[in-house]
């Protein structure tokens, strides 16, 4: 008879702890703590004209760095402002954009919209970093790369540290 009442006892207990364990934070990859660095340090590295306060990034929320942010991984050298949409980005007023599934055409749109405001491009799913953003991120590689797009960099109105473009052409930038 014990031995029935410890394993209803055991039942009882993961029928209580499993949905609990549901409820915890999922652990942060290498991968987003990889990411995060790198948009932190490129952001930290850029410089606006005229801006006095910390930059207002425009994340979409398509994007992984907007599940990141989410977990609070580390203090952010910026001000994020997730948004959902082109129409919510534009009234957002921010001094870069962040894109995630969206296609460098689609990019493209946005940016036509914006200009001639001075903005920081970074994007995710853009791995030929031809057309659209000025950095481009590498998300599936280990360890996350990313790449630039001298052209749209030289129009976007930011100033980048040169050490910056510098470890786009490094494939390991820990």
């Amino acid at each position: 008879m014990p031995v029935l009442h410890f394993r209803a006892f055991c039942f009882a207990l993961m029928m209580v702890a499993i949905p609990s364990l549901a409820d915890l934070p999922s652990p942060v990859s290498n991968n987003d703590e990889a990411v995060q660095r790198i948009v932190s340090g490129i952001i930290s590295y850029t410089r606006w004209p005229k801006l006095l306060a910390p930059p207002r990034i425009c994340i979409f929320s398509s994007s992984r760095m907007a599940k990141i942010i989410e977990k609070n991984i580390t203090p952010l050298s910026f001000t994020p402002v997730i948004v959902e949409n082109n129409e919510e980005t534009l009234t957002s007023k921010c001094d870069g954009i962040y894109f995630g599934s969206e296609s460098p055409e689609e990019q493209m749109k946005l940016i036509a919209a914006y200009q001639p405001r001075p903005l920081l491009l970074i994007a995710e799913q853009n791995t030929q970093c031809v057309t659209g953003s000025s950095f481009c991120l590498n998300i599936n590689a280990t360890p996350v790369t990313f790449a630039v797009n001298l052209d749209s960099l030289s129009r976007s109105g930011v100033r980048v540290n040169p050490e910056v473009l510098m470890l786009a052409r490094n494939t390991h930038h820990d």
